[in-house]
């Protein structure tokens, strides 16, 4: 593995988890598949807590896990991550917490599931799971006036603190999004935020507006192959590329139909 300087961290996020692969969904023989071909290169966990609070250095052979929205299929894999020692962070929406995923502005494709309850969440937080927070609603920040917003942020990591007495330091954006005043805001409550932008976390960018790999990207062998041989980065340009074709092309066939 190289030792290339610059080259951050692979955050590795995950939602839930199937017996079939979807957009959102990864098979938990898979995710164990991932976890034993890092570990067998030589990669690390990194809890991203700690890796934050360290001024985000370079971790070339190391990588994090990042599981969103809380959801209950997790603990479908809390067994994988304890035994690989890996850390791993559980963005969870505070409101939600016990219930499903049936917040406003769900997509309609996205199926509806259980999310993990306060008592989960502390037996996991006793395996080594960070808990940190995704907002109380799932709503996003970015529509939110300067009082919502603030309830949004200070409301989740409140909860959190409160529910499991254990520091909250870190966000995820719902749906990624983001704004200079949704950072500025963010940086009141916690001390790093993640958002979908796709690359590898590091310390050059705004420490709240950290990158992220989604496991979208890695359900694949040859993006675990390039990952462990580290040809992620070529990986990731291409995957990149990609990902703004379809953005334009959207925009360009919602922008002809406003107009039609």
């Amino acid at each position: 593995m190289t030792t290339e300087p610059g080259r951050g961290l692979a955050v590795l996020t995950y939602h839930g988890f199937a017996p079939r692969r979807s957009l959102t969904a990864t098979e938990p023989a898979w995710f164990a598949e991932t976890l034993s071909a890092l570990t067998a290169a030589g990669f690390h966990g990194v809890d991203l807590a700690d890796w934050v609070a360290r001024g985000r250095p370079d971790e070339p052979d190391g990588f994090a896990l990042a599981f969103d929205d809380g959801l209950a299929s997790v603990l479908r894999v809390a067994d994988v991550v304890a035994r690989h020692q890996v850390p791993a962070t559980v963005f969870v929406v505070t409101d939600r917490v016990g219930l499903d995923n049936a917040w406003p502005g769900q997509p309609s494709g996205v199926m509806r599931e259980a999310l993990l309850g306060w008592k989960e969440l502390d037996s996991l937080a006793s395996l080594g799971f960070t808990i940190a927070a995704h907002g109380r609603t799932h709503r996003p920040l970015t529509n939110c006036d300067p009082a919502g917003l603030d309830d949004e942020l200070r409301g989740a990591r409140d909860a959190i603190e409160q529910r499991l007495g254990r520091p909250c330091q870190l966000l995820a954006y719902p749906y990624g999004s983001v704004s200079p005043r949704v950072r500025t805001a963010a940086s009141k409550y916690f001390a790093g935020a993640f958002g979908t932008r796709l690359g590898h976390a590091d310390g050059m960018r705004h420490a709240f507006d950290l990158a992220r790999i989604d496991a979208y990207y890695l359900d694949t062998r040859q993006a675990l192959d390039a990952l462990v041989r580290d040809r992620w980065r070529g990986y990731l340009r291409w995957r990149r590329t990609l990902r703004a074709v379809r953005h334009e092309a959207s925009r360009v066939v919602s922008l002809g139909r406003s107009t039609a």
